[in-house]
């Protein structure tokens, strides 16, 4: 080993190994301090008061118990003892199908406790606790279906009553992952006791965590200042994994700061990332090897994928952390088979270094895969050392890594001179490349950000709904397009040219000749460009005029260049304003009826299906109000078609004037109407619905002057959540609301029935 090499990294090895030495002091001594402050308050009352663990005497209940008007859990109440099934410990009981929902109770020991409390070191998921019938302990959030969103695993400390000897506590339980129920030991104690047990159970992973966590530092301190940035950034992120799966797992942490789910979140997304550095340092330290390694670096971006999607994922809550566990576990067990085979291959032809990683490697994965069998009950219960496991891979790749890196400094050195010359020589010719790329770049960059810019106005035209919105819009977007040209932007309104935007030296620029407005010109410093849309028919209109002249410097792009690039561009444009006119004359003949104005059919059913959907997702009510004309077939025969078209027009009129602006009135055809009310309720519809019939007794129909008579109206309404909790139905349900109020004579309003 090179000994000046040593001497000159010396100051920086003192200071980290100094700042190592010094956190692991703090942290042991800490950890230590803490255990027997709690140690020396709790051990005169454990000796007084023995703990009492609940091993006995268990019965569960499958479902979720209904609810008193006070809020009391009628299967808490005395007598409640039907279908309550003896279990020897509260989890997963047999014939559990498609259920998660549980209830468990056991009756409480008498035990003379100070303060008593009722610990249990974990519960799948959401749990609350009765003891009388009244709620002493929540963990989440019941809704009203007794489900809840995951909120976290911690362990719990229940505060008993003074009065509990004897007394029955009820575990209302909700879980849908693979276990339902309790885990690990459930027991009565002192508070002060089970504190002493969390801190003292939370020791080793405080020292554990806080190594790692310095081995991560000095890991990222060595790829900030010196070489092989590569390997030690891959201990650094091993090493904050290793500390946050640690964490996440250390019970004294809730008592730190009690947000159970955020602790999990920790923990989880560290044992997601712990492949990745761990399968980037196999790819780098085997990369020297003979050895392809390519199949190293897809396992670790598929896990950067898999972490990727799983925090955004849980994050946003589409899955539950929860579901997350088993997916990973078997990505990973088969990542690790694939690894076994393949490094068996090579094992022989790697140095003695490379042999110690993948042995260290191997070791730490059969622990994690260990605790995989634990977790999912392949194995009995157990406390599998994980925080060991991962504290002595990182000191073995530390050392590893530190090692390799004197070792390569040396070669880095020899070659640092012979760099240094050849960069000199490529610096005076890149030097020399560059000025001219810049120049190009220039050159190029102008016409680059033309065209940008014309994407993004034709992007932005094609979101607008009317042609008169597109060509104020383009008003708006096209300064930045012509931009070093002076300009006028000119729109048609009512045979005249109306300035809509001006910029630069436009006072030079000619007056619009009306021979040019359907065709482009350019001349030698500017042109005239004409936007123009042609409709059904065929016919050509122009709708807005721009008028260019250059009068500054023109940026590098001749205007020989940029003038064409300006005429395709208003080609462009103006195709899309064709585009937005046509679409906005077809959509006005496809979704209005001619007669009364109101949306039709058509029209009904696509915003029905989307306000359906919207219902169903936001848990809002939507009504559906559909009404008829009494005896209009009479109303016909006595007047004629005329006077009953002009009928249906008062009815479309009352329909605009008596509901709110987010209703939507529609004509199914003939005399019959609709009337979508998104997030109204069914008394609200109802209101509505009187209001229109008072509306229609108040008007008299006349055409031609000739008073006709009042007509009536035939109303039946349906609503959801309240007649039905299938919004597809509503529109069954109004016609046979509707249906009943004809049978029921006519001049009424009727409400479906529930179904």
């Amino acid at each position: 080993m090179d000994k000046t090499l040593i001497r000159r990294n010396f100051p920086v090895l003192y200071v980290l190994l100094l700042l190592a030495g010094l956190g692991l002091s703090s942290v042991s001594w800490s950890s230590s301090f803490v255990e027997n402050q709690v140690a020396s308050q709790a051990i005169d009352v454990v000796k007084d008061h023995p703990e009492t663990a609940l091993n006995d005497g268990w019965a569960y209940r499958w479902g979720d118990s209904p609810f008193s008007p006070a809020g009391v859990p009628q299967w808490t109440l005395p007598g409640s003892t039907l279908d309550w099934q003896p279990i020897e410990y509260p989890a997963d009981p047999v014939a559990r199908d498609d259920q998660s929902n549980i209830w468990f109770r056991v009756t409480l020991p008498n035990a003379n406790l100070r303060d008593p409390v009722l610990y249990a070191s974990s519960i799948d998921f959401l749990v609350e606790a009765y003891v009388d019938g009244q709620l002493i302990y929540r963990h989440g959030e019941f809704d009203d279906r007794g489900r809840g969103e995951f909120a976290g695993w911690p362990w719990h400390m229940i505060t008993l009553p003074e009065d509990f000897a004897g007394k029955s506590i009820y575990f209302r339980v909700f879980s849908d992952y693979k276990n339902i129920g309790f885990w690990g030991e459930v027991k009565i104690a002192e508070r002060v006791s089970i504190l002493d047990q969390v801190v003292k159970e939370s020791a080793q992973g405080l020292l554990v965590s806080g190594i790692t966590l310095l081995i991560a530092l000095m890991a990222g301190a060595f790829a900030v200042l010196q070489g092989q940035r590569r390997r030690f950034l891959c201990v650094c992120l091993f090493s904050l994994a290793a500390a946050g799966l640690v964490m996440g797992d250390i019970p004294v942490m809730k008592l730190v700061w009690n947000q159970p789910l955020f602790w999990n979140y920790i923990g989880a997304f560290a044992y997601f990332m712990l492949p990745i550095p761990m399968f980037m340092l196999l790819a780098d330290w085997l990369s020297k090897s003979s050895f392809e390694v390519r199949h190293f670096t897809g396992l670790w971006m598929f896990h950067l994928a898999f972490l990727v999607v799983a925090a955004i994922s849980s994050l946003l809550g589409i899955v539950n952390v929860t579901q997350l566990y088993p997916i990973f576990d078997g990505i990973f067990i088969v990542s690790l088979l694939f690894l076994i085979v393949s490094v068996l291959f090579i094992f022989h032809r790697v140095t003695g270094e490379q042999k110690v990683l993948i042995l260290a490697y191997f070791g730490f994965c059969a622990v994690m895969i260990l605790d995989m069998a634990v977790a999912h009950s392949w194995l009995s219960w157990a406390n599998v050392p994980v925080s060991s496991g991962a504290l002595i891979f990182s000191l073995a790749i530390i050392g590893l890594s530190f090692n390799h890196y004197l070792m390569t400094q040396r070669q880095f050195s020899e070659l640092n001179s012979l760099l240094e010359t050849k960069v000199e020589e490529r610096t005076k010719q890149l030097e020399t490349l560059a000025e001219k790329e810049r120049l190009r770049s220039d050159f190029l960059q102008f016409q680059q950000d033309k065209l940008e810019r014309i994407s993004d106005i034709t992007l932005a035209l094609e979101g607008c709904h009317s042609l008169e919105a597109g060509v104020n819009k383009l008003g708006d977007l096209i300064v930045d397009l012509c931009e070093p040209f002076s300009g006028v932007y000119r729109i048609a309104t009512q045979e005249r040219w109306d300035v809509a935007h001006h910029w630069g030296d436009y006072g030079s620029l000619p007056a619009v000749d009306e021979g040019l407005i359907t065709r482009t010109e350019l001349w030698d410093d500017g042109g005239f460009f004409s936007l123009n849309v042609t409709d059904t028919r065929g016919v050509v209109h122009c709708v807005a005029i721009l008028q260019v002249k250059l009068t500054g410097e023109s940026k590098g792009y001749t205007v020989y260049g940029f003038l064409p690039l300006l005429k395709r561009a208003v080609e462009k444009i103006s195709m899309v304003l064709t585009n937005i006119a046509l679409r906005e004359e077809l959509q006005r003949y496809s979704y209005e009826d001619d007669l009364t104005g109101l949306k039709n059919r058509r029209f009904l059913d696509d915003v029905l299906e989307y306000e359906v959907a919207t219902a169903e997702r936001v848990g809002q009510p939507l009504s559906l109000l559909m009404c008829d004309i009494d005896h209009f077939k009479k109303f016909n025969d006595s007047y004629g078609h005329p006077a009953g078209d002009q009928a249906l027009k008062v009815i479309a009129g009352l329909l605009k004037d008596s509901f709110r602006k987010a209703d939507i009135a529609c004509r199914l055809g003939g005399e019959e109407f609709v009337v979508l009310m998104p997030m109204a309720s069914a008394e609200e519809c109802l209101q509505k619905a009187e209001q229109l019939n008072l509306a229609v007794a108040n008007t008299e129909v006349t055409h031609e002057g000739v008073p006709l008579g009042h007509v009536t109206l035939s109303i039946g309404i349906a609503s959801y959540p309240m007649h039905t909790r299938d919004p597809d139905k509503l529109l069954k349900l109004a016609d046979m609301a509707l249906y009943d109020a004809k049978e029921s004579g006519r001049d009424c309003i009727r409400l479906a029935k529930q179904n």
